[in-house]
């Protein structure tokens, strides 16, 4: 008689495609991190297409590269990074907020990069258009947006 073989069962009862998933999963970190790098990326996209076109800048290559970058990062990348699976933690809401909240605190850097960024590929000796809140709570509302799809159930 054959003798059938056993498999190690490795301490769990989990099936290895869910052992392996499970360990594909992001971690509260991992997620936070996601998150910050897609709309920080973001929100320096956004905030040189604002200034090029309140400037006036003629130059529709960039400007549409620019916008198509902010799409990219919040609709499909942060989307995409919301619906990865998690382990460790339940509430993706709350670890965004905190991202979003240190995201915030460090707008007016982004603000002065963007700024910087313009002045120099445009060779502009000095700007008087600058980034408004209004132009930042423009962002926000589309970060928001790309969330919802991207926890929508």
């Amino acid at each position: 008689m054959a003798k059938s073989k056993k498999t190690a069962s490795r301490g769990t009862s989990r099936p290895a495609t869910e052992r392996f998933l499970l360990a594909m999963a992001y971690t509260r970190e991992d997620f936070k991190n996601k998150a910050e790098e897609y709309v920080g990326e973001a929100i320096l996209e956004f905030y040189k297409t604002t200034l090029a076109t309140k400037l006036g800048i003629e130059d529709d290559h960039w400007i549409d590269h620019w916008m198509k970058e902010v799409h990219g990062l919040l609709d499909r990348s942060l989307v995409a990074a919301l619906r990865h699976s998690i382990r460790g933690f339940t509430d993706r809401r709350k670890a965004l907020a905190e991202v979003f909240a240190e995201l915030k605190s460090h707008d007016q850097g982004y603000r002065r990069s963007a700024v910087e960024i313009i002045r120099r590929d445009y060779r502009l000796a000095d700007m008087e258009v600058l980034i408004e809140d209004e132009d930042t709570k423009v962002f926000w509302e589309r970060v928001a947006a790309a969330v919802e799809a991207g926890l929508a159930e």
